[in-house]
């Protein structure tokens, strides 16, 4: 039986029996929407009906989004109707793996272009490291948060920034409340395929399904090829449960195992408990330089 949900401004149409929906994450999908900038680009591994794409495309993310359930894709398109953000998000029906893969995949004749190399490459890291920041959350944990400015410079994504904010009506990236009637279509012709080209860049990876997600990052070894990329590489956002029997090392282990590389200032944020002896948790990260592609592989 179909119905409808709202949160933070955006209206989600669903079924239950076809889908999964936990309005209980909501703070969270806000949480970690804040973190991102009007103008960046942000791939959502595993979508649902757009939780994270929908919110983050209304504030003037471009989304590349995908699920391997056909009627979370069907619903997060007629979501992207609904809240008039089609032209931000671009859905994908695929394994995961195969989706990280397809979008960084260089297209015909890119790859005879000349790349120099991204000589800014400190200045980004000086400019935008994250701060440090730690406070004590509900459970007394002693958490770091992302600064707000963890965003590359390149110009690539300045100028993505510009075009958003020139051509956008109503998403001033500020608050989610009360958005949707500002969030007017683009004008202009602007959308996700015109703005972005992602095995150049992207900002942000989205990997919301706890039980498994930290195994899938094994995808992100070698998958960005060195030569095209400009600016930061991305963070990385990867939920998971961690039992009591467990730690945050425990985990962080794993996920280098995986990346098999070594993972530098990992942020642990505690979500919610979802059984007396098992958290959510969302570890996030900036990709490891070790995970490039090398001109010579």
């Amino acid at each position: 039986m179909e119905t409808e949900v709202k949160q933070y401004g955006a209206t989600f149409k669903l079924d239950y029996g076809l889908v999964y929906w936990n309005s209980r994450l909501e703070h969270e999908h806000i949480r970690l929407i804040s973190l991102f900038k009007k103008g960046d680009v942000v791939c959502d591994m595993f979508c649902g009906i757009g939780p994270f794409a929908i919110p983050a495309a209304q504030k003037g993310c471009f989304v590349y989004s995908n699920d391997l359930n056909p009627h979370s894709i069907n619903y997060l398109k007629i979501n992207m109707g609904i809240n008039k953000v089609d032209q931000f998000v671009k859905a994908y029906n695929m394994d995961a793996r195969e989706f990280m893969k397809q979008i960084v995949m260089v297209p015909p004749g890119e790859d005879k272009m000349e790349h120099p190399v991204d000589t800014g490459k400190e200045e980004h890291n000086r400019d935008f490291a994250p701060e440090n920041k730690f406070v004590n959350d509900a459970n007394g944990n002693n958490e770091k948060f992302l600064d707000d400015s963890t965003k590359s410079t390149s110009a690539v994504s300045k100028r993505r920034a510009e075009i958003s904010s020139e051509e956008c009506s109503g998403t001033d990236g500020e608050s989610f409340e009360g958005k949707r009637k500002g969030n007017k279509r683009i004008r202009g012709g602007l959308n996700i395929e015109s703005a972005c080209k992602p095995w150049e860049h992207f900002d942000h990876v989205i990997m919301n399904l706890p039980a498994s997600a930290v195994h899938f990052l094994d995808v992100f070894n070698g998958l960005i090829q060195k030569k095209y990329w400009k600016g930061d590489l991305p963070w990385i956002h990867c939920y998971c449960f961690i039992r009591a029997s467990e730690s945050n090392e425990t985990l962080l282990a794993v996920a280098e195992k995986a990346l098999n590389a070594k993972i530098e200032e990992p942020v642990f944020h505690r979500i919610r408990d979802v059984a007396p002896n098992k958290a959510m948790f969302c570890l996030s990260f900036r990709l490891p330089q070790e995970c490039y592609k090398e001109d010579n592989q």
